[in-house]
C-alpha cells in the first residue's frame, strides 16, 4: 500500500509498504479522505516540539474511510460501514480514561503522531475509535468531524458556568476560529466579531458575514458582556485580551501556547474574569459533531473548505497550500 512520510523539513514522500495487521480489538479502514491539520504543518516545517521528520510513520488523524477487515472484538462495527476516525486512545486505566475523557489523559496517543496515521490507503485503528457516519454525511464531509469535535467541546465548556454573553470574540480566522463563529451563529443566535490580521483571512471571514477587527480593544469596546474564544496561540493576543479594559466576561483558550508562556493573574483577578482551558475533543464530541454535519449546517462548513480535493499523489503541493493559505482554510486529501 502507500503512505506518506515527511522525510525532511519541507519534504514529502509518497512510499510503498505492508498493509497494516488485523489485531485482537483493531479494525482496518480503508481511508478514503483526511483533512491536513496545523499541527501537522509544524512537523512538515520542523517546528514540531515532539514529531520531528523524518517521520517513521503516516501523519493523518481527520480522517474517514470503510472498514475492510475488523477482529471478533468488534463492538458493533462491521466490514463495510462507513466510519469516522477517533485519534485520540487513552490508556484506558486512569481516571479520565474511566471518565470517558481520553484528551485529559496524560498517556494518550494520538493516530498520526505517535501511532501510525492516515495518509495512507490503510490504517489499524482500535475499535472504539472509529465513529459510524450518518447516512446524511457523506465520507468527504465526514473528514470534517475531528476539528468539529473540538469546536463542540469548546462550546460545551460554556454550559459549565453561567454567562450573561450574548456577544461572542474569536481571535484567529484559521480552520477553528472560523469554525466555532460558524457553530455558535448556527446554534446560539450570538453577535460575533473576530479578530484577524492577515488580510486573506480577514477576506474569508467577511465575505461569511462576521465582523472582523484587527485590534482586540476596538471589538471589546462596549459595554456587552463579552465571550472570547482565544484560537491563535500568540502570546501578544492573550496579554492584549486578560489586560483589556473593559475585560471579557470568560475567556476559552484553544490555541496552543509554550510550557513556559505565563498569564498575568493579577489582571485576571483584578477583573473577575473566568478563564477555562480547552483540550482538544472525546468520542462523544465526534458524535455529536457527526449528528451535526447530517444537517444543513455543513452547507455553512463546507465554505471554508478548498474547492481543490488533493491526492495522495499530490501531499508536498497540499501541505505547500494549507501554509499559504490561498484557496481555502481547510485542505483534504482523497486517497
Amino acid at each position: 500500500m502507500r503512505e506518506m512520510k515527511v522525510v525532511t523539513p519541507k519534504q514529502i514522500r509518497v512510499v510503498e509498504t505492508t498493509n497494516p495487521i488485523i489485531r485482537n480489538g483493531q479494525a482496518i479502514i480503508d481511508v478514503k479522505y483526511c483533512g491536513v491539520c496545523g499541527s501537522e504543518l509544524h512537523v512538515f516545517e520542523g517546528t514540531h516540539p515532539k514529531v520531528k521528520p523524518p517521520t517513521q510513520f503516516p501523519l493523518g488523524h481527520e480522517a474517514t474511510g470503510v472498514v475492510s477487515d475488523v477482529s471478533e472484538n468488534s463492538e458493533g462495527i462491521h466490514i463495510g460501514d462507513r466510519v469516522a476516525i477517533v485519534p485520540l486512545v487513552g490508556c484506558q486505566n486512569c481516571v479520565y480514561c474511566a471518565d470517558g475523557k481520553a484528551n485529559l489523559c496524560v498517556d494518550r496517543h494520538v493516530i498520526g503522531f505517535q501511532l501510525p496515521g492516515c495518509f495512507a490507503d490503510q490504517v489499524s485503528v482500535p475499535v472504539g475509535n472509529m465513529v459510524l457516519l450518518p447516512k446524511e454525511c457523506s465520507l468527504q464531509d465526514g473528514a470534517l468531524l475531528e476539528p468539529m469535535a473540538v469546536v463542540v467541546h469548546s462550546v460545551r465548556l460554556l454550559d459549565k458556568v453561567k454567562y450573561q454573553s450574548h456577544q461572542v470574540i474569536v481571535t484567529g480566522a484559521g480552520m477553528i476560529g472560523l469554525s466555532i463563529a460558524l457553530y455558535l451563529r448556527y446554534t446560539h443566535k450570538f453577535d460575533i466579531h473576530i479578530i484577524e490580521i492577515n488580510e486573506k483571512r480577514k477576506k474569508m471571514a467577511q465575505d461569511l458575514g462576521f465582523k472582523v477587527h484587527t485590534d482586540i480593544g476596538e471589538a471589546l469596546s462596549s459595554k456587552n458582556h463579552i465571550v472570547v474564544f482565544e484560537c491563535t496561540g500568540n502570546k501578544k493576543v492573550l496579554d492584549s485580551i486578560v489586560e483589556n479594559d473593559p475585560a471579557p466576561e470568560m475567556l476559552i483558550i484553544l490555541g496552543t501556547f509554550d510550557r513556559t508562556e505565563d498569564i498575568n493573574i493579577f489582571e485576571l483577578c483584578k477583573r473577575e474574569m473566568l478563564v477555562v482551558g480547552n483540550q482538544m475533543y472525546n468520542k462523544e464530541d465526534i458524535k455529536q459533531a457527526a449528528q451535526l454535519m447530517a444537517t444543513d449546517f455543513k452547507n455553512e462548513l463546507q465554505k471554508i473548505v478548498s474547492d481543490r480535493i488533493y491526492s495522495l499523489e499530490e501531499m508536498q503541493e497540499a501541505f505547500e497550500a494549507a501554509i499559504q493559505g490561498d484557496s481555502g482554510a481547510k485542505i483534504l486529501v482523497k486517497i
